[in-house]
Formats: C-alpha cells, structure tokens, sequence
C-alpha cells in the first residue's frame, strides 16, 4: 500500500492503535456494504495514501500487482460511488482520492486505518465472516480438540 509500511515507529502517537476493541459498527457496516474485495481496499487505501496524486489505471495496476482489468473495473466503480474523484484527459481518465461527502471520507480513512492495524478483522469483515463466528468455530474446535485426545 503504498509508503504506508515504511513509516512504522516514525508516528507521534507513539504507535498506539485506534483500534484495539470492537470495531464501531458504522465502520463495519461501510466495509461490508462498499468494499467488495481486498483489491477494492488496496486502491481505495493507494489512492487515499498519496493525495493529491493523479493516477492511471495502468499505474495502479502496476503498482498494486493486478490486472489491469480488474482495476479499470474497481476505479470506475469507486467513482460511481464518489469515493474518488475522476478526470478525463486526452491519455484517458485519472483518478484521485476525493470522497464526495466528509462524512465517507471519514470512514475511508478509518477503513484504511483498520486496515493498517487489524488486517484479519477487515478480510472477516470483507469476506463475510464477522470476528465473533471465527472466534466461536476456533473455540469449537479447540474443544472438540481437547475433549477427544484423551
């Protein structure tokens, strides 16, 4: 994502995590309802990563390690969505982090940052599969695991 994993320790906050306890609801429900895949977050979090850079499909694609299709498919979407902000060129469109309302932008930033710091709990909550259902089949399965080795 960017130069994001560079700058571990570097931060005032001292590396404290915004989020080391239930993730708000409002925020899981803008990721289960807007992201639709990890590729989705990952230009969704480049874009927000480098404002107020420009980009070309073709960029993110590279710079992301995926198919050009794929990613034409995400940008277009996040600019239907007015996540981004798109501009035609004579070399074709670019695009650019500029949620339409605060309010998204908000969540896009805390989406990026939950991201950052609880990777596992996005891709449950991207992929359908709240923390707690993990967590209850995990705890199934240790006892199940314990009760049958003796």
């Amino acid at each position: 994502m960017g130069g994001d994993h560079n700058d571990r320790g570097s931060k005032p906050d001292g590396g404290v995590k915004f989020f080391s306890g239930p993730i708000p609801a409002e925020l899981a429900r803008f990721i289960q309802e807007h992201v639709s895949s990890l590729e989705h977050l990952e230009v969704i979090c480049l874009l927000r990563n480098t404002t107020p850079r420009e980009w070309r499909a073709d960029e993110v694609s590279r710079e992301l390690g995926s198919s050009l299709m794929s990613i034409g498919r995400r940008l277009e979407h996040l600019a239907d969505q007015q996540f981004i902000k798109v501009r035609h060129t004579e070399r074709g469109p670019v695009y650019q982090h500029g949620p339409e309302s605060e309010e998204t932008a908000v969540l896009i930033d805390a989406a990026a940052r939950l991201y950052k710091e609880r990777r596992l709990a996005v891709i449950d909550l991207v992929y359908g599969r709240p923390e707690s259902d993990l967590r209850a089949f995990a705890d199934a399965f240790m006892l199940k695991k314990k009760g049958g080795g003796a």
